[in-house]
């Protein structure tokens, strides 16, 4: 099976894809294999802008736009790739990094204050900023040994259990009643 790495989400351009996109043509400068990018993204105008870039960067044998990806599918590509890569620039919390680590997925992820306060030190992190920084944290992973590896997704799946939308329903619930809101 082709290594990948593994973005989903949407293509704003806040989400930083296209210098993603550099990295992954650059690491395949310095590979003797190639590793490719499967971007699993809902087909609209941003995605429409993502493959001219693909075409600039002539990235086109290393990256795959996969559109809308079901659920059941996508429990599979976090399962089998080298790592989630989440390079965003700014977010409100990051959610998906926690899907990927909850799939049994490897998390690379952008060192903003808002990943480093909810991924904690269950992510690899990169400078968003630096082609080169994206790149070197892609190759570690791509180094890591397999027991090393399977370390890192279990602790990294124990810790994504602390985030459900179940407890969060009843947190808020309870915050709701503690308030005095018992018309709800």
């Amino acid at each position: 099976m082709n290594k990948y790495f593994l973005y989903v989400g949407n293509a704003y351009p806040h989400k930083n894809l296209n210098r993603l996109i550099e990295a992954i043509v650059l690491l395949n400068r310095d590979l003797r294999e190639h590793v490719f990018l499967k971007i699993a993204s809902s087909r609209n105008v941003f995605t429409k802008r993502l493959e001219d870039v693909i075409r600039r960067f002539h990235a086109e044998k290393y990256v795959e736009l996969l559109g809308f990806v079901p659920d059941e599918k996508l429990t599979y590509l976090y399962r089998n790739s080298v790592s989630f890569i989440f390079p965003s620039l700014s977010e409100g919390f990051g959610l998906p990094g926690l899907e990927a680590m909850g799939a049994g997925a490897i998390v690379l992820a952008s060192n903003t204050p808002v990943f480093r306060e909810v991924y904690q030190n269950n992510a690899a992190y990169f400078d968003p900023q630096s082609i080169e920084s994206i790149k070197v944290t892609m190759e570690k992973a791509i180094q890591l040994r397999a027991g090393e590896r399977e370390r890192v997704i279990r602790k990294a799946q124990e810790f994504a259990k602390r985030y459900s939308w179940a407890k969060m329903a009843k947190e808020t619930l309870k915050i709701y009643e503690e308030a005095g809101c018992n018309s709800l």
